[in-house]
């Protein structure tokens, strides 16, 4: 199960930034506010003058937004928490949309406070963007669904004239369906197994047969600061589309993939402005239940390595913020594995699955100080390990105290192969 501890930060008029803390568990139906109006200064300038460096961004970017200790609380007590339910913890950020200098920060490079790991990585502690959407499309968690996958791969010809390398689509393809395995899959490529070639019409009659995982590869570009999705005519030459007009094709059907991959360059904006106008936050507030973009230029060699392990790893447990985490593990710290971004509306899950089962958080030093400055006693000792970090020993006396706060409702304590797609 799942512990969220949801940081919302808004800019107020005078363009100062101020953040809330909310947690939400399976627990209890009502949710615990953490921390009200909490001071956030982020150092745009000196973000960028490190933007090289995803390390020295991350650990930059994490000092800045916990720098107040109201949220670096609200963090600790949202670990212990998870600790104490042996939940994982979702972090999920939601930003103000008139910020759009917000949502161009490389937010999943964060950096756990108390471990100095990063969170993007961790599938235990997983980071996802929340967005605002006014779609009444319902969002149904159903058990073990007869998943049903739509491949499309747009590679028109004559991509050299545009400076775009061409796409490998009978690798992507292999790749897709040996990840997919035995779930039915359609595609649209030009491929012997294709049903039709990479249209937007193709596309959006595909959709209407609803499958529940899309994934579309295809270069994306930008014109005067807006996207470009290059798809295919149905002979095979090149027809650029818009973003917007992408995004409303879709918004016209009755009904929504669960997941939507976009292998695209700019897909989840530059990294540096402009976001908000980008693909995967476009399809995210239209009511697609779980968007995943790429940050800027994104290799074909990332996508090639990145896609198999996403795919299988959400077959295994529905849940596609783990999925993400071990896609980014799997990709390594050599490649750039914080540009994939992924905007998501449920609490993680996509389906559910019989066997679930979670291991829930360890246990960082921070929060066993926490918990040890409400009660001091030794009975018994229950060493918790999992994250990298340091970790401390929990009495019996002590993991009673969280699971009886937990019971009440509250926390532990009151206070060309590597050329980029365009």
């Amino acid at each position: 199960m799942t512990t969220t501890i949801e940081l919302h930060v808004r800019q107020l008029s005078d363009e100062s930034l101020i953040a809330d803390a909310k947690l939400t568990s399976h627990v209890s139906a009502a949710p615990a506010v953490l921390a009200s109006n909490a001071p956030v200064l982020i150092d745009i300038g000196g973000l960028l003058s490190v933007a090289n460096d995803p390390v020295v961004y991350g650990a930059h970017l994490s000092s800045q937004l916990f720098a107040d200790q109201t949220l670096r609380d609200a963090w600790l007590r949202a670990y212990a928490y998870a600790y104490a339910a042996k939940d994982t913890l979702q972090l999920r950020l939601h930003l103000d949309k008139s910020a759009d200098h917000l949502h161009a920060l490389r937010w999943e490079t964060l950096r756990n406070p108390e471990t100095d790991q990063p969170i993007g990585l961790h599938e235990q502690i997983r980071f996802v963007r929340s967005l605002d959407s006014a779609d009444l499309t319902p969002i149904v968690i159903s058990p073990n669904p007869a998943l049903r996958a739509l491949v499309v791969i747009a590679n028109p010809s004559d991509l050299a004239q545009y400076r775009l390398s061409k796409i490998d689509v009978d690798g992507e393809v292999s790749r897709a369906r040996e990840a997919l395995n035995a779930i039915p899959t359609t595609i649209l490529a030009d491929h012997a197994e294709a049903v039709g070639r990479a249209t937007l019409a193709n596309f959006t009659a595909q959709l209407r047969n609803g499958p529940h995982l899309v994934i579309l590869v295809a270069h994306g570009t930008l014109l005067d600061s807006q996207p470009i999705l290059w798809l295919e005519q149905e002979d095979g030459t090149p027809d650029p589309r818009s973003g917007l007009e992408f995004v409303a094709a879709i918004q016209c059907l009755s009904m929504r993939p669960l997941l939507l991959v976009l292998a695209s360059c700019h897909s989840a904006g530059t990294g540096y402005d402009g976001t908000l106008n980008a693909l995967g936050p476009g399809l995210a507030r239209i009511g697609v239940p779980a968007v995943l973009g790429f940050q800027g230029d994104v290799a074909m060699s990332t996508i090639k390595a990145f896609l198999p392990p996403l795919i299988t790893e959400l077959c295994r447990d529905g849940q596609i913020d783990r999925a993400l985490a071990a896609a980014r593990a799997a990709l390594g710290s050599a490649r750039p594995w914080w540009q994939a971004v992924l905007w998501l509306r449920t609490d993680g899950r996509l389906w559910d699955v019989s066997n679930e089962h979670s291991t829930g958080v360890s246990l960082p030093s921070g929060v066993a100080q926490m918990i040890r400055a409400t009660r001091k006693s030794s009975v018994r000792n229950v060493t918790q390990s999992g994250e990298a970090g340091s970790h401390q020993t929990v009495s019996a006396d002590e993991e009673s105290e969280i699971a009886d706060a937990h019971q009440r409702g509250r926390g532990p304590t009151e206070s060309s192969e590597d050329r980029p797609k365009r």
